[in-house]
């Protein structure tokens, strides 16, 4: 008996492990079959995800494909340029170091240039090449090549240089004048001696000028693109593969690229390179003119109701500008017929046009239009197109005679700030005598006396009128480039012969709208007339 029931309890736990065993087999078999159902589905959705994220970026991988074929055929055409020189050892120095058999290495200036013609020239930046001893080019292909400097022109930072290869591939230059803010563009160069390396962005403002750097002719084009030390002379190309400009200057503050590069258009540097490449001089075309942007407030005094102008300011002597009739405060609108929106436009126009030749220039001349032909002149060799009459005129000298009495009026008028701190009791405060304090505009000025005469070194005609005495940094009389010295002699085409009378136009109507003075400005020892106008900006 007891054996009988071991082998039946063997037997249930037998079948017990058969039925566990098959129980188990049958999840499995049920499991992988749900594994199998959930894999299929999740294959499907992603195929079906992947076919979907393929047409909605194909627009994206078509700009992909597009910047590598813009780069690839371009590459060929970006050279990278090394310049040795020694010219910025002192000769008494290098004298020294050569008795003494010292070895005096180069200083090593790196960029980047731009192949233009297949015969071997290669446009780069002045900056990148003046005063050098020896440059050397790096094709595409690594061959090494000694280059010879061909020409340059400081003026607009270009310069041409040559070798003497086979097998160059020009770049294609496109109009720069279609170029748009917001235009997709490549950037091509050698930052920080890395070859040949490619950035992207837009181009961030068109028309850029006044850029902090010894540079006269801008009218710059203005990237995000990454533009770093050794991209200068690189090349800046549009979607079609088109140079439209030369990479030549970054604003930053670190030294490395803060996403504010400049670039010279490429019609500017067809126009420069095809002269500088037979070695010719660069000989620009001049007017003799000071001109100002105008602005609206300038607008509103001279009744100008448009959008763009340039006003002259100043008409120099036997100047081609008098010779063909242009007067002070006539604004300048049209140059053949080509209008003219802003002051580096002009300058840039009057360049362009050879010495010799004749253009009618459009001026507005108290509400009428007047054509006027002109003959152009050749510019001046130390001519500088960036400086306004006030950056290069010297201060007056002051006589040691004048120092006490310069001192004597700075005492006073210290005292007179600490008894009166409040501006605006000092403005209603009755003033006497001729000198006068106008807050409102920031000025102090006082009619034209004998000491005035004598400390500003005033010629002998001028003997009515108001000299300004001060002019405060923020205040609208400094704004309209009134300064220490000058002398007002006529508003409005009113004459001033005395503080009472000029002090009498300044009323708020007035300044709203614009007060036109003309004034007597020391300009290289000479005094001359000057325009400008003062208002409540």
């Amino acid at each position: 008996m007891p054996v009988r029931k071991a082998l039946l309890n063997v037997t249930l736990l037998s079948i017990v492990v058969v039925l566990f065993a098959a129980g188990v087999d049958r999840l499995n078999l049920i499991g992988k079959t749900a594994y199998a159902i959930e894999s299929a589905k999740l294959d499907a959705e992603f195929d079906h995800i992947s076919d979907t994220m393929s047409m909605d970026l194909e627009p994206l991988a078509q700009i992909s494909r597009g910047f590598a074929l813009i780069s690839e055929a371009n590459r060929s055409s970006v050279v990278y340029i090394d310049a040795l020189s020694t010219a910025t050892i002192d000769d008494r120095v290098r004298e020294l170091l050569e008795e003494n058999d010292v070895q005096i290495p180069p200083s090593r200036g790196t960029g980047s240039g731009v192949i233009f013609d297949a015969a071997g020239f290669i446009v780069t930046n002045n900056h990148v090449v003046a005063d050098s001893d020896v440059v050397r080019v790096t094709l595409a292909d690594g061959r090494k090549i000694r280059a010879e400097v061909v020409g340059t022109d400081p003026k607009t930072d270009l310069a041409v240089v040559r070798i003497n290869a086979d097998n160059l591939q020009p770049a294609r230059f496109g109009n720069s004048d279609e170029v748009k803010v917001g235009h997709l563009v490549l950037a091509i160069g050698s930052p920080f001696r890395l070859g040949h390396s490619v950035t992207h962005g837009i181009i961030s403002a068109i028309g850029r000028s006044d850029v902090e750097v010894n540079i006269d002719y801008q009218d710059w084009l203005q990237t995000d693109a990454a533009i770093n030390p050794g991209n200068s002379g690189g090349p800046l190309i549009n979607t079609k593969g088109e140079v439209i400009g030369l990479n030549t200057a970054i604003a930053t503050e670190s030294g490395a690229n803060q996403g504010v590069a400049f670039a010279i258009p490429s019609n500017t540097i067809k126009r420069i390179v095809e002269k500088l490449k037979t070695g010719r001089e660069i000989i620009r075309g001049y007017l003799g003119v000071h001109i100002e942007q105008i602005t609206p407030q300038e607008a509103r005094a001279y009744n100008y109701d448009r959008a763009y102008g340039v006003l002259i300011k100043g008409v120099g002597n036997n100047s081609p500008a008098m010779l063909a009739g242009m007067q002070p405060e006539d604004i300048v609108v049209r140059v053949g017929e080509r209008i003219v929106r802003t002051r580096e436009k002009l300058q840039h126009m009057i360049a362009a046009i050879e010495p010799g030749n004749t253009v009618d220039i459009t001026v507005w001349r108290k509400g009428i239009e007047v054509v006027l032909p002109t003959r152009i002149g050749a510019q001046p060799r130390n001519f500088r197109p960036k400086g306004r009459l006030r950056d290069f005129a010297p201060a007056p000298e002051v006589q040691p005679s004048a120092r006490e009495e310069m001192r004597e009026l700075l005492d006073e008028m210290i005292e007179s700030n600490r008894k009166d701190r409040d501006q605006s009791s000092l403005r209603n405060k009755p003033q006497t005598g001729p000198r006068r304090v106008f807050r409102n505009i920031g000025m102090e000025a006082s009619t034209v006396t004998p000491e005035l005469s004598k400390r500003y070194d005033l010629p002998d005609e001028i003997i009515n009128g108001v000299v300004v005495t001060r002019a405060y940094p923020t205040g609208d009389a400094y704004l309209a480039d009134l300064r220490p010295g000058q002398v007002i002699v006529s508003a409005n085409d009113r004459v001033i012969q005395n503080i009472a009378e000029f002090e009498s136009l300044l009323t708020p109507d007035n300044l709203k709208k614009g007060i036109r003075l003309k004034m007597r400005v020391r300009n290289a020892g000479q005094y001359e007339d000057w325009y400008t106008v003062l208002s409540s900006r």
